[in-house]
């Protein structure tokens, strides 16, 4: 296989292209579960998106050294993807109400440093990451896309220099800023197909997330084994005789729904842009400029390190001044903002791992006293059948629920058990295994039977953490989750 910049030197100047609404909607959800409500000011302005976005930007920025970059954001008009089938994307939940005038805020920032801020109308940001990754790439750019939207690996292409630094820690080890690089070999241990296959592939099973979907009972292994053998959908449908039993059938009634979600899919490459990749070039920023910008958000640490990005950003700076950074300051990993808080002084995280938590949930969980529970263990159908009747009274107290899944991508996870607590006792707590390799166990669908007339009950309220996971993951089961407040 082709090494990520074959056809170009290794010493190639690095494009950086970040999926603005992917990293921003990522930074935001990580602190908003917290107990406050997420990061704000001490005037109470949302910066849960912009700490976030920008602590994982300037690490990945100092770890890669890129020599240019560009943020892509979506807009809020429809696309024309949107004009094609207005159930695209359907059912997505609304922004919550303190995103925006921080996205907004962040937006701002971002102009601060000089990073070139891209949209376009009627397209999305994966196609103008699309237009400028193949323009950056033909002008002999080496590219990487920070994002956390697994539609880009259609872009990955080793000969070309393209990769993907994908968020996620499903991956294992990360390069930078919590990212893992995807070249042609990931995309394939990842999916079982090849990059320039991604297309084809949802067009055969679709992208819940994205409401594509795909042909009606061709599941992801399905599809990865029709391409691995016809290569393309083309080369499925002109093979369909071959194809035989229950497959082909599907293939023959889904004809028309695979070629919409193939083009509903496709990233395109060629979307007008009011910006040229030279403008997209790091050459500093305008310190006094953007000092306003950080001191309304508050974010205290990134603004005392500005000599440290002005090097960063390829602009002139003061070597004297740069050396009065002590290495705990000189980090970009610092806290900024917290819940309800300015302080300036907040200590600094050193584990990876941690850094989406204040420094304030940090100390309050060193202070609380862990509780031992009590949990049911529902091996049993006697054990289910008592645990569903219980349940099923809990229509005035909300029930909180929870899946336990082999992977952290929906589409890739396998049920392998269920939690729920209806109450405040140590007993008030079940587990169900459905899928463990040891012990005993029920099996899934039994499982899932069972429980389905309460999971899809509006009359019986849920809390989930993350439950736009556990609602895919339970949809692939078959499962309309309902009922969350």
């Amino acid at each position: 296989m082709a090494t990520a910049s074959s056809q170009l030197p290794v010493d190639a100047p690095l494009f950086i292209l970040v999926d603005g609404h992917s990293l921003a909607f990522r930074s935001y959800y990580a602190h908003a579960k917290g107990r406050d409500g997420g990061l704000r000011t001490s005037t109470g302005i949302p910066t849960s998106v912009s700490y976030g976005f920008l602590r994982s930007l300037l690490d990945m920025m100092e770890a890669e050294q890129p020599c240019y970059v560009a943020v892509a954001f979506d807009l809020d008009g429809p696309t024309f993807r949107h004009d094609a089938d207005d159930s695209y994307k359907a059912g997505r939940q609304e922004a919550p109400e303190d995103f925006l005038p921080d996205l907004k805020n962040l937006q701002d920032v971002l102009k601060g440093f000089n990073l070139p801020v891209v949209t376009s109308p009627g397209y999305e940001a994966d196609d103008v990451i699309g237009t400028l990754a193949k323009q950056a790439s033909e002008a002999g750019y080496r590219v990487k896309i920070l994002s956390g939207d697994r539609d880009l690996y259609q872009l990955v292409n080793d000969e070309k220099g393209i990769s993907v630094l994908y968020l996620s820690s499903a991956f294992g080890p990360r390069s930078s800023a919590g990212a893992m690089e995807v070249r042609e070999e990931q995309v394939i241990e990842k999916l079982g197909v090849t990059a320039d296959q991604v297309v084809d592939y949802k067009a055969l099973c679709g992208d819940s997330s994205d409401n594509i979907p795909g042909v009606k009972g061709i599941g992801a292994k399905t599809a990865a084994k029709l391409l691995s053998e016809y290569k393309t959908l083309e080369g499925i449908y002109e093979s369909l005789e071959k194809i035989k039993g229950a497959t082909q059938k599907k293939l023959k009634e889904g004809k028309e729904d695979a070629r919409h979600s193939q083009y509903m899919a496709q990233i395109h490459l060629g979307v007008p842009l009011d910006v040229e990749l030279d403008h997209c070039k790091l050459e500093g920023f305008d310190a006094d400029a953007l000092s306003p910008l950080l001191q309304k958000l508050e974010l205290y640490q990134f603004l005392k390190q500005l000599p440290k990005f002005q090097k960063m950003f390829g602009g002139e700076v003061d070597e004297a001044e740069l050396a009065e950074l002590s290495p705990a300051s000189s980090s970009s990993k610092s806290a900024s903002s917290s819940p309800a808080s300015s302080r300036a002084d907040v200590p600094e995280f050193d584990d990876e791992d941690t850094w989406f938590f204040s420094p304030e949930d940090t100390a309050e969980s060193e202070r609380l006293v862990p509780v031992k529970v009590e949990p049911q263990i529902i091996q049993t159908q006697e054990q289910l059948t008592q645990l569903v009747e219980h349940l099923k009274t809990c229509t005035d107290r909300l029930v909180a629920w929870d899946t336990e899944t082999t992977a952290l991508e929906p589409r890739d996870a396998k049920l392998v058990g269920l939690g729920c607590c209806w109450g405040d006792r140590p007993s008030d707590v079940a587990y169900i295994p459905t899928g463990h390799t040891v012990g005993k166990y029920l099996k899934c669908a039994q499982v899932l039977d069972a429980l389905k007339p309460i999971l899809e009950s509006d009359q019986h309220p849920k809390v989930l953490q993350n439950a736009k996971f556990d609602r895919l993951v339970l949809r692939s089961q078959g499962i309309q989750l309902a009922g969350v407040t």
